[in-house]
């Protein structure tokens, strides 16, 4: 017969036996558990590549590109320290300063060396877009000249997309900034009142986004049929006013090309996105 300190002896070495058991069971749980920490290191890893994936896809300026725009700025806004970009589409005469403020009205007048002059005004980026044309939608507004003066300045020649033989001559429209250069391929020219609910600068969600892109492709006038809308990509639109009613405006609406397809469209297009000056000569 045992005696009674053996016996908790005994069950003293039972219990921690156990303990042992369990201690080793949890930690081969813990470390080939699929949901354990093995798992955040593999997502750390896929995030890594992610990233590093976006970085490889970033358009980078050449060093000769930085070094035009930094010319072409220092020259802008010595003029015009609202100077945000510059916007030519090849082929026309659309060649043109952006500038931006705090309100929609000023730049109506306001030239770009500081004159006021009704039906010239500056181009100008609406008051609520990011600078960067990193929106989903960027809109620049400008007058048309039209036939009552003897020139082309501002937008006079968006209302030329209006017939699908310019549209597809010129599909093409540039915007430098002080940091890079934007290309932009024509989706459609849209044809609306002065009022019309297309003027917006933020949406609800992608449906929200692409449903009334979709709704501007079927309804415009002259359109690219090459266009496919993605809720990925952003776009421009350059707004002016129609000659023939001051209340009608023409909307050109343009796909910004993204970084990931930049290399290809440059070195495909060159030819066709050279700067080409009018705005001097007129």
């Amino acid at each position: 017969m045992k005696r009674a300190g053996e016996k908790s002896s005994n069950k003293l070495g039972v219990v921690i036996a156990a303990l042992v058991a369990v201690v080793v069971l949890v930690a081969g749980f813990i470390f080939f558990n699929p949901f354990g920490g093995t798992k955040s290191s593999g997502t750390a890893k896929k995030t890594t590549g992610t990233s590093s994936t976006k970085q490889e896809t970033k358009y980078e300026p050449s060093q000769e590109e930085k070094d035009y725009l930094k010319n072409r700025f220092a020259q802008l806004t010595a003029v015009n320290p609202e100077a945000i970009a510059y916007v030519y589409a090849p082929g026309t005469e659309l060649d043109e300063p952006v500038v931006q403020t705090t309100d929609n009205e000023t730049y109506l007048n306001k030239t770009f060396d500081g004159g006021n002059e009704p039906y010239m005004g500056t181009v100008f980026m609406d008051m609520d877009n990011k600078k960067d044309f990193s929106d989903r939608l960027t809109w620049l507004f400008g007058h048309a000249r039209g036939s009552k003066v003897g020139d082309h300045r501002m937008f006079n020649d968006v209302n030329y997309y209006d017939k699908q033989e310019y549209l597809d001559q010129h599909p093409y429209v540039v915007i430098e900034t002080p940091e890079r250069k934007y290309y932009y391929e024509v989706m459609g020219l849209v044809i609306v009142p002065e009022d019309t609910a297309f003027y917006r600068t933020s949406f609800t969600d992608d449906n929200d986004f692409t449903t009334q892109l979709k709704n501007i492709y079927e309804s415009a006038r002259t359109k690219n049929p090459n266009i496919k809308i993605k809720a990925s990509d952003k776009y421009l639109v350059l707004s002016t006013c129609r000659e023939e009613d001051e209340t009608i405006r023409s909307n050109l609406y343009l796909r910004q090309i993204p970084d990931s397809e930049m290399k290809d469209f440059v070195a495909k297009h060159a030819d066709q996105l050279k700067y080409v000056a009018t705005r001097g000569q007129q």
